[in-house]
This record gives structure tokens, sequence and C-alpha cells, in this order.
């Protein structure tokens, strides 16, 4: 009985064997064309221009060559997987878009809306959600055609991510991510910020940001105010700040004057109240300053001085973030969140009104406070 119950397993496990075998998608590396950057702006007639780069990766060609090389590849399109079976078809390779680094918008693209486009990153895995979501001044076409003969760069999809993970460390620009950016459009309550690109024949040029109100642009930073806002949502990367006021020259002609401030955000508290039709936005900010460069003729070992510094300085952010707020409400942006805090707060009035019309005429009260526990090689103990 034992042979014959050995042998009825032995042949119930080939009947599983033979009838559970899968299905392999072989893909052969050097067959694959991976878009790496893809572009999509507006032509002259009004049409979607699709734009892609893609590395060209042969067993032929040696690996030094072929790291140098980039195919551009660009069509008209109504959807954007319609682009990449056009692509396909002129490529000689199967284009796949699972590598995809950064997205890039041309202003009047994102003036449209941008979500549209967005969209079969949510509703296929093959595409990466992780996505950077960028806005170039000019054609993304054009400039990925011109850095692909920039001198002593590298690759362009390379240089552009250096450029951004540069710029975030110093709050230069935001880090908008296809995932995140969705998320917020979708939430009606924060507006989601991109970096934005400018170019030459020369460089690429992280410019500021680009503001949205839901998932249209609406407007633009430049650094300063994109590194201010950045402070104002509470980010905890260092905040560069120059500060030319009150006490920040010896003499007025002398030719170098100002102060180089790399701020933290130390404390920030944000109160949205109502009264009637009035929207009053409470600001208050606290800062920890290190001072890089200074050519005062302040003493600031001094505590005197140094607080008359201090305060000088936080005056002047006052006004930096005044003139920024009022600017954000204006063209309709809320990448702060004060929506949210109010809708949070009072649900039921939050229900009864139309956001963004209150907004554009609110009151914005700002206090800003910045100590500095560093200013040269000396520090306060």
């Amino acid at each position: 009985m034992k042979p014959i119950k050995k042998l009825i397993t032995i042949m119930i496990m080939l009947s599983i064997a033979v009838f559970q075998t899968g299905c392999w998608d072989q893909k052969i590396y050097e067959k694959i064309g991976f878009m790496l950057q893809l572009g999509l702006e507006l032509d002259e007639a009004g049409e979607v221009q699709y734009t892609t780069s893609v590395p060209l990766i042969s067993p032929t060609v040696k690996a030094q060559e072929s790291q140098e090389k980039t195919e551009i590849l660009t069509t008209k399109i109504n959807l954007l997987r319609e682009g990449r079976d056009k692509a396909r078809q002129v490529s000689g390779k199967t284009i796949e878009g699972g590598k995809i680094q950064q997205i890039f918008f041309s202003e009047g693209m994102a003036m449209k809306g941008i979500n549209n486009f967005l969209e079969v990153f949510l509703r296929s895995p093959e595409n990466p959600l992780l996505a950077n979501v960028i806005v170039v001044e000019g054609s993304p076409y054009e400039l990925m055609k011109l850095s692909e003969n920039f001198k002593n760069k590298p690759r362009p999809t390379f240089y552009v991510n250096g450029l951004l993970e540069s710029a975030r460390k110093n709050s230069y620009v935001p880090e908008t991510r296809v995932s995140h950016f969705t998320i917020l459009t979708c939430s009606k309550t924060i507006d989601p910020t991109t970096p934005l690109l400018r170019y030459s024949s020369e460089q690429i040029q992280v410019a500021g940001a680009a503001l949205f109100s839901g998932d249209k642009m609406v407007g633009k930073i430049d650094i300063k105010d994109a590194a201010l806002l950045n402070g104002l949502i509470g980010v905890k990367e260092d905040i560069n700040y120059v500060y030319q006021g009150p006490y920040s020259y010896k003499e007025q002609e002398d030719i170098k004057s100002g102060a180089a401030i790399v701020m933290k955000n130390k404390n920030r508290k944000i109160q949205v109240t109502t009264e009637g039709d009035k929207t009053i936005i409470n600001i208050k900010l606290d800062f920890k300053g290190y001072l890089n460069e200074y050519s005062g003729e302040l003493d600031l070992t001094n505590p005197e001085d140094k607080k008359k510094l201090e305060d000088a300085v936080g005056q002047f952010l006052k006004k930096d973030y005044v003139k920024l707020l009022k600017y954000l409400s204006q063209v309709g942006s809320d990448p702060v969140g004060f929506g949210e805090i109010l809708r949070t707060k009072e649900n039921k009035y939050w229900k009864s009104i139309k956001w963004k019309d209150l907004y554009k005429y609110a009151y914005f009260n700002v206090e800003a406070k910045i100590n500095f526990d560093f200013y040269g090689a000396v520090t306060n103990q």
C-alpha cells in the first residue's frame, strides 16, 4: 500500500505543477527605452505637445558612449498614454514610463490644469507616483533639447534632480511629487505648489515656485519668497534670508551692505477667525538665526546691539511676509492651508461660504521674531 500511496502523491504533485504554471512577461533591458523626463506644453495651434527623453543603451555601443546619448521624442497627443504609444512607433524600442523622474509642464499648460494628465499615474501601477512635478518658464521640449548639449554638466535627468535636491535643502523650492500634488488638489483646502525652472543655452536655473489654485497655476514667486513660504508652512530645513535695512551698513556709500542669515523655524502659530464677512488671519513666527555675513556697525557681542539687529530683522520679515500673503490671497492660492484651519475649527460656517472669495480680502496680522544663536566666532552663552 505504501508504494501505491507514494505513486499517487507524486502524480498529484506533478498535476499541480502542470496546471499552476504561470507566465513570465520577459523584458530585455537593451530592448527597452526607459523614459526619464516627460514634457507637456501647448503649441501655437493649442494642441498638446508631448516630449520625452530616453537614454540610448545598446550592447553594440560602449558604456561610456551610451551614457552620453539620449533620444528626444516628441509628438501631438490627446491622452498621455497615446504619447507613449506614438513614441514606440518611431523609437525602435519598447518605451516604458516606470522610471520617469521629472514631469515638466509649460506655464500655459499649467494654467489650463494638469490633474487630467496626472490621472494615468494614479490608474497605472507602471507609472511612478514619486516623479517630480515641475513648471518650466518656456518650452519643456526646448529645455530637454538644449540640456543635451550642456558642457560640464551631468546627464539632464541627474542634473535636474541635483538642482532640486540642493534647492530643497535651502528651502528655495517645495518638494512636489505626483502623489503629493494630487492629494492636495483633492483635499480642496490646501493648494499645491511646484518648483519653477528657467533655462538658457548654457544652464538650467531654479527660479522659485509656481502657485496653484486647485490644479491650475495662478501665479509664481521667486526663491526668496519661496523660502519664506516654506518657513510659513513649517518646513524644518534651513531658510536663507538676506537682510538690507537699518544697522546693515557702516556708511551709506559702502559698496558692501546687508546681512546673510540662515534661519530655522522654532515655533509658529496660525489662527483664522471671522467677523461677519471679514476674515482675520493671525500669524506668529519665531525663528532662530545664524548670522553668516554682516557688514553693519553694531557690536553683536553687546546684548543691546544684538537686540537692535534682531528687532530690525523681525520688522523686515514681517513686511516681507505681509507682502507675500497679500499676493497669495490676491491670486487665490492657499498653500499654507488657512482654509483647512477654518474648516476644522468652524465646519458648519465653512460649508456656508466660498472660501476663496473670503480669502481674497483676508486681513493678515503677522508677528515675526528672530533670535541669533550664532553670529560669528563668538556665541551667546
